[in-house]
């Protein structure tokens, strides 16, 4: 009778034994995906923020792009009226020279 009721408490303590396990296991398969959900959440928040910093440099290099564009419009534009005047100048002290030759 000991002998039955020894092999009946083994019974009962290697089956409380793998039921600890599993229980350990599935807790530890229920901390892995609570981590790659976390990591999968932040992986995807910083690909939104990267999208965004992209977007907003895109805007940036587009304006300084323009502002360099209109820059380079109005200095080729005082370079025109300047070389402009410089002919009339020129023109003028040539007809002022042959004024005053005559």
């Amino acid at each position: 009778m000991k002998n039955n009721l020894d092999i009946i408490l083994g019974f009962a303590m290697l089956i409380g034994i793998a039921y600890r396990v599993f229980q350990v296991e599935t807790a530890i398969y229920d901390a892995i995906k609570d981590l790659k959900d976390t990591v999968n959440n932040r992986i995807a928040a910083n690909e939104l923020s990267f999208g965004m910093h992209m977007a907003a440099y895109a805007e940036r290099k587009e304006q300084i792009d323009y502002l360099i564009h209109a820059l380079q419009e109005e200095i080729d534009h005082k370079a025109n009226r300047l070389l402009g005047e410089i002919k009339e100048l020129k023109g003028e002290l040539k007809h002022k020279q042959k004024s005053d030759e005559s």
